[in-house]
């Protein structure tokens, strides 16, 4: 069954955007009485029928709503590569499981501005198109120091060549958080801490940015001998690290 977003999903009647509508009606082609899986990214989701159609606007009425579990939250922390890879990388991190995405201006990404409303949307479509109720957050920042400065506790690792390998990075990195105090936003033990994966742009963090994330609690972290682009490397770790 295909997948519409909403925003504050309840039961009962609900006009959908023109942007959902046009999905609902022209690119999936449902018909009056079909029926659709309605998500709202905050992790609702209820099934939608299609009653009535008003010009180029769906209606839907929606069942009972449901919370879905939430997933473990992980943060990637991306050094920004070019637009398309950053659009990409979004995708692939969207489908394997990522829980919030910080693009950040490094030393090695290429000029240009970094487009916050197209990766909404990308961000939307793939969360559409992998099933998910939870839309991811998004944020940029200029600086990597910025970014380092924001960060929550929680296990951090960076892909980087040479890096220990999974297992390993993983009890390094669990050992150090551990050692940290809990955050102003959670009781320990109560919230999960998040598990925070840096991946560089073409040519990857500098050694001066890599040893800036290490003396911030980074462990760097392998993966495989080959070099890989920013968007395969954000799946190729977060593949590992949720393993």
């Amino acid at each position: 069954m295909r997948t519409v977003l909403v925003d504050a999903l309840g039961a009962g009647r609900r006009t959908l955007s023109a942007t959902e509508s046009h999905h609902l009606l022209r690119v999936l082609r449902l018909a009056r009485g079909g029926h659709v899986r309605v998500v709202d990214g905050a992790g609702l989701e209820g099934i939608g029928t299609l009653v009535d159609v008003e010009g180029p606007l769906a209606t839907l009425e929606i069942g009972e709503v449901h919370a879905a579990p939430p997933p473990p939250p992980v943060l990637v922390l991306l050094g920004a590569p070019r637009g398309p890879l950053v659009e990409e990388a979004v995708t692939l991190g969207t489908e394997l499981g990522a829980t919030a995405f910080w693009v950040v201006r490094v030393e090695r990404t290429p000029p240009g501005e970094v487009r916050l409303d197209r990766l909404e949307r990308v961000l939307d479509a793939a969360l559409k198109q992998c099933r998910r109720t939870d839309r991811p957050a998004l944020r940029t920042f200029p600086t990597l120091a910025a970014a380092l400065a924001a960060l929550p506790d929680g296990a951090r690792f960076v892909g980087a060549p040479g890096g220990a390998a999974p297992a390993e990075a993983r009890e390094l990195a669990e050992a150090g958080s551990a050692a940290e105090p809990q955050g102003a936003g959670g009781v320990a033990g109560v919230l999960p801490r998040p598990m925070i994966l840096g991946i560089g742009p073409e040519g990857g963090f500098t050694s001066e940015e890599v040893d800036s994330m290490v003396a911030a609690g980074f462990v760097p972290l392998g993966l495989g001998r080959a070099i890989l682009r920013a968007p395969t490397a954000v799946a190729a770790g977060l593949a590992v690290l949720l393993a």
